[in-house]
């Protein structure tokens, strides 16, 4: 499905954009749960300590974590995991043998925009030793599925690879929302999906009136066999654990949940 060219932009650039992949009937699948979702958060109330709120304040969102959580689950989002366009692709970036590690939504906010500080996900301030970096570089895949046009996803290519530079480490420190020096906004249309590496420098920044809904979905290669299981099953995620949801799992599914639960 990839080329040796787009696996190698993986490994060197960070991220890769596959245009397309999603079809018309896909997009209006999501679109139409991701509604339902938002209506059980928005005007229900339900899944309250599970939403990104803007700056902290509790009147607006722009994400919904954790959205295999019953109280919202919709198993389009679930079988959109096991989508080929989406597991095909991150098989040949980081190998078959996978774990889950979450499904979020990132949404437009309703009444005012987002704008979140530059940082790596496992660190941000930025700080990370190039020696850890490196030992990253195919360990994981992080998605953006664009339902909706999305400039939202700001990145500087290449980050991933090294520690930052002195101009970096001024902008996180001093203005966390600035341009940032080699910048690139990732420009996705609706089916379009970027994947990339959590520890490239990024940022998110969504405009007021820009109307957005992208499944956010992150995948790690899982511990060698030779590691011993985790006796006791992981509580963080606690409804991942139930008969109900893993036995409607998509088959291609099962392994990466399955190793959720060996290893936690």
């Amino acid at each position: 499905m990839l080329t040796a060219s787009e696996i190698n932009a993986f490994v060197e650039n960070g991220y890769i954009i596959r245009q397309n992949a999603l079809s018309e009937t896909d997009i209006q699948t999501y679109r139409n749960a991701i509604d339902r979702i938002l209506h059980k958060c928005r005007v229900e109330g339900l899944h309250a300590n599970h939403l990104r709120y803007i700056d902290g304040e509790r009147d607006d969102i722009w994400g919904v974590n954790n959205i295999f959580h019953p109280s919202i689950r919709e198993q389009a989002l679930v079988n959109a995991l096991a989508h080929p366009e989406i597991l095909d692709v991150i098989e040949a970036l980081i190998g078959k043998r996978l774990r889950y590690h979450l499904c979020t939504l990132l949404v437009s906010a309703e009444r005012k925009p987002y704008h979140i500080n530059w940082h790596r996900d496992s660190a941000p301030d930025g700080e990370v030793p190039r020696e850890t970096l490196l030992s990253r570089l195919r360990s994981h895949v992080q998605l953006n599925g664009a339902l909706y046009d999305d400039e939202t996803l700001y990145i500087v290519p290449g980050s991933h690879r090294r520690e930052l530079t002195d101009a970096e480490r001024t902008v996180l420190q001093q203005t966390p929302k600035a341009a940032m020096p080699n910048q690139l906004t990732v420009k996705l249309e609706p089916g379009d999906i970027v994947f990339y590496n959590s520890s490239l420098l990024h940022k998110g920044y969504n405009i007021a009136g820009a109307k957005r809904q992208t499944l956010h979905y992150a995948v790690v290669v899982a511990p060698p066999q030779t590691k011993p299981a985790n006796p006791e099953s992981p509580t963080s995620q606690e409804w991942l654990n139930e008969p109900t949801f893993l036995d409607r799992l998509p088959p291609r599914l099962k392994p990466l949940f399955d190793n959720w639960l060996k290893y936690g």
